[in-house]
């Protein structure tokens, strides 16, 4: 069981104020909320999670568009009910009754989970993005439900029909998520407090950060499609080719020697065309057919990585014959507006 964080509000708030030309920016001032709407937008319909952004001192800023039927209602009943159900699904910290335990999540009386991500530049936190309500794991049976809605006059079925609406995700499938939001939200945020003061450099922290960001999208992509082995291949423009960036299920020697020119095999195909293909044994594409060479894959899928219109490098997915996994063209759109999402913050 998660145990509640007994450190304070203030752990959010420490910063070094020497040397940050952005200490006194608020999130308003640094992030455009439109663009950040079309961000949290997009997370809401590729996870079918609801988002939720709030300044440092607790004021709401923007929720995504996608909201929960059971968050509507609830917003619409008397003020005994909202305050009971809906109180904890903000952290005491910003003025709920949510407690954080220490994955920085928390649960409301349904038993939903709901997380909270710090926005941060330079450990100073502007903001926080709520992310739930969700169901942990598995759902109660409905039963469990019964006294709740008895007590509040909500007809069972009316609960446990929008309880059931809302995302089961796993413990380890909620970590991933919870880091791409983080990933992305304070990538974007870092480059909009850069513009602001005039301060464009990308340097090496910045290759950490987008390093970061590539094995958060990786992990993100293997948990919707079930993939068994991956890589995001990133393009060198000096030598004109491919290298492994980020992978996943293949041996260290693949990963290191693993070069593609522009052009060749499958991956170097996808990277000049700017195509995205699924590739399996009814492949019809006379380009792929003669490179299916690795009967070990059953379905694979190679997608473009673009960045401003320009493709920056591929992501590959691959399913073993083991598996049942066999991808579709909606696998396929699905990873091209996740690969989409994640790179606006590129």
């Amino acid at each position: 069981m998660m145990q509640p964080l007994k450190k304070g509000r203030n752990q959010f708030f420490r910063q070094e104020k020497r040397g940050n030309p952005g200490q006194d920016m608020q999130l308003k001032d640094i992030i455009d909320l439109e663009e950040w709407q079309k961000i949290q937008d997009k997370f809401a319909g590729i996870t079918n999670v609801y988002l939720r952004t709030y300044d440092a001192k607790g004021r709401f800023l923007i929720a995504s568009k996608i909201k929960p039927r059971l968050c509507d209602e609830l917003a619409r009943a008397d003020f005994t009910v909202k305050a009971r159900i809906c109180g904890p699904c903000l952290p005491t910290f910003l003025g709920g009754r949510g407690v954080l335990d220490r994955n920085l999540g928390f649960s409301c009386e349904l038993g939903l989970q709901s997380f909270i991500i710090p926005l941060r530049i330079d450990q100073r936190v502007l903001g926080y993005i709520i992310v739930g309500p969700m169901v942990l794991v598995a759902r109660k049976p409905k039963e469990r439900y019964r006294h709740i809605a008895e007590e509040f006059g909500i007809g069972l079925e009316d609960l446990w029909s929008m309880i059931s609406e809302l995302r089961v995700i796993s413990f380890n499938g909620a970590k991933v998520l919870i880091e791409l939001i983080k990933d992305v939200s304070e990538y974007n945020l870092k480059l909009s407090c850069q513009n602001l003061i005039k301060q464009r450099q990308v340097g090496a922290a910045d290759s950490v950060r987008m390093n970061k960001l590539l094995n958060a999208l990786m992990d993100v992509a293997f948990q919707v499609t079930g993939a068994d082995l991956g890589s995001i291949m990133l393009i060198d423009a000096d030598k004109n080719e491919l290298g492994i960036s980020v992978a996943r299920g293949l041996a260290k020697e693949v990963v290191d020697k693993a070069k593609v020119q522009m052009g060749d095999g499958i991956s170097g195909k996808a990277a000049q065309a700017g195509e995205a293909f699924i590739v399996d044994d009814n492949v019809q594409d006379n380009r792929i057919k003669q490179h299916l060479n690795r009967p070990q894959i059953s379905s694979a899928m190679v997608v473009p990585i673009r960045v401003k219109d320009r493709v920056w490098g591929v992501m590959n997915l691959g399913a073993l014959r083991s598996s049942s996994v066999s991808f579709t063209d909606e696998n396929m759109k699905l990873i091209n507006r996740l690969v989409e999402l994640a790179t606006a913050a590129l």
